[in-house]
């Protein structure tokens, strides 16, 4: 039987830093960095695309002209030995509309937590989000559907709102609008 030839990459032993990641030229952006250690999530699902992509229409629709809205593909530097690639991320707008990187504090942080990645976006990135000062961090779970919002308050994360199905979630800040889960996994049915 042939033996298959899947590609090799060879990284230097943890800890890493966000420099030795752009010495090996890694733009994929399912690598992350963590305290050095270097995580490659999965290709996000077909659902999860949606979800993100309806979602970053909304807010695109509701952001001010002050700020942007970025999609996966564009990491967020939390510090030299951590570099996560968010979902979507708003932040304020900088010279550069189309940034690899951002390294300013974000408004907003945004996971779409599908099955394969979804202790990962609870925990270990809610954790880093809110040691990095994010003020507002959102939480989509397609599988429910559902939305969890939090806003930073004297350095922990309360729970600004939620909404489950056909529920709507009206935020302020810091972009103001009104979010169905159930809308993001299927278009409204005409009544």
């Amino acid at each position: 039987m042939p033996r298959s030839h899947r590609p090799t990459m060879v990284l230097p032993a943890p800890p890493l830093t966000v420099a030795d990641l752009d010495e090996f030229g890694l733009e994929d952006p399912r690598f992350e960095l963590i305290d050095g250690m270097c995580l490659i999530r999965a290709w996000p699902t077909p659902l999860e695309t949606r979800v993100t992509k309806r979602l970053v229409r909304l807010l695109i629709e509701a952001t001010p002209s002050h700020m942007r809205v970025h999609t996966r593909g564009v990491s967020l530097r939390v510090e030299p030995r951590s570099e996560i690639v968010p979902d979507i991320i708003v932040a304020a707008a900088a010279d550069d509309d189309r940034p690899r990187r951002i390294t300013d504090l974000p408004l907003l942080v945004v996971e779409v937590a599908e099955i394969n990645n979804r202790r990962y976006d609870q925990t270990l990135k809610f954790d880093v989000y809110r040691d990095r000062g994010v003020p507002s961090y959102w939480l989509v779970d397609p599988g429910t559907p559902s939305i969890d919002a939090y806003d930073l308050v004297s350095g922990t994360y309360v729970r600004a709102g939620s909404a489950v199905g056909s529920q709507g979630l009206t935020v302020t800040s810091p972009v103001a609008c009104t979010i169905i889960p159930a809308s993001l996994i299927d278009p409204p049915q005409p009544e």
